[in-house]
């Protein structure tokens, strides 16, 4: 199904973009994976078919550098996976700094990774990486949520500029367990008291594994999706219903 077809992931260091990124390779794809993480490059070790670059999506040049690290005339499949959250608040206590360092990593990093590969997709898939906090909001997270809610917006309008030759569509995770939530916990008076809060409040009784959300990815990129553009898709759990 994904045999020798060209995939980029952005963020694919760790988390859910690496997990992304090993789902792929095992179906056969070439798989590009682009990271701020200088670690990235270690990846190409063990897991055939990637290869990993070491990219900050702020940068333009570095953008464009990476691309021709991809030696295809043709990208299928685009996956939106990088995302920050260092600094959770209310917007009345977000600095300027922390806002449009979101937006420049979140939202605009997603603009420029991907206006870079449109120009070398004849067709093909595109999946943006959103988050629940887009759809039911969350204490102390608005800089985040409001980034997240626009990539929801911005895969909507994308389906139909893009369509028929290219599908685009969104997956919102809730809690997986990643380093960012991790982070989270961390900021946490009880770690582990709140851990098993979280993981209570999900009808199905567990955190999300970095692979559950790959797995959706791989779904929407797949022709089993053929006839979906322009959804968004929560995994979650349940911890949305």
């Amino acid at each position: 199904m994904m045999h020798e077809k060209t995939v980029v992931i952005t963020g694919a260091a760790a988390g859910i973009g690496l997990a992304a990124a090993r789902r792929f390779a095992e179906a056969g794809a070439k798989v590009l994976g682009l990271d701020r993480n200088p670690a990235i490059k270690n990846i190409s070790k063990v897991i055939p078919g990637f290869t990993g670059v070491p990219c900050d999506l702020a940068s333009e040049s570095e953008i464009l550098e990476a691309m021709k690290s991809f030696q295809t005339e043709n990208i299928d499949v685009l996956v939106n996976n990088a995302g920050i959250n260092p600094s959770p608040s209310s917007l009345h206590e977000t600095t300027e700094k922390v806002w449009f360092n979101l937006l420049e990593t979140n939202l605009t990093g997603t603009y420029r990774i991907t206006k870079a590969v449109l120009e070398r997709m004849q067709c093909g898939v595109i999946v943006n990486i959103s988050s629940i906090l887009a759809l039911s909001g969350a204490r102390q997270n608005a800089a985040y949520a409001a980034t997240k809610g626009a990539i929801i917006s911005l895969t909507r309008a994308m389906a139909r500029d893009h369509g028929p030759a290219i599908r685009v569509n969104c997956v919102c995770p809730g809690a997986v367990q990643t380093d960012m939530f991790e982070e989270y916990l961390k900021r946490c008076e009880y770690p582990e008291l709140e851990r098993e809060r979280i993981r209570n409040a999900i009808p199905l009784k567990r955190l999300g594994r970095p692979e559950d959300i790959a797995d959706a990815v791989f779904f929407l990129a797949s022709d089993s999706a053929s006839w979906i553009t322009g959804q968004v898709l929560i995994v979650d759990g349940g911890d949305s219903a």
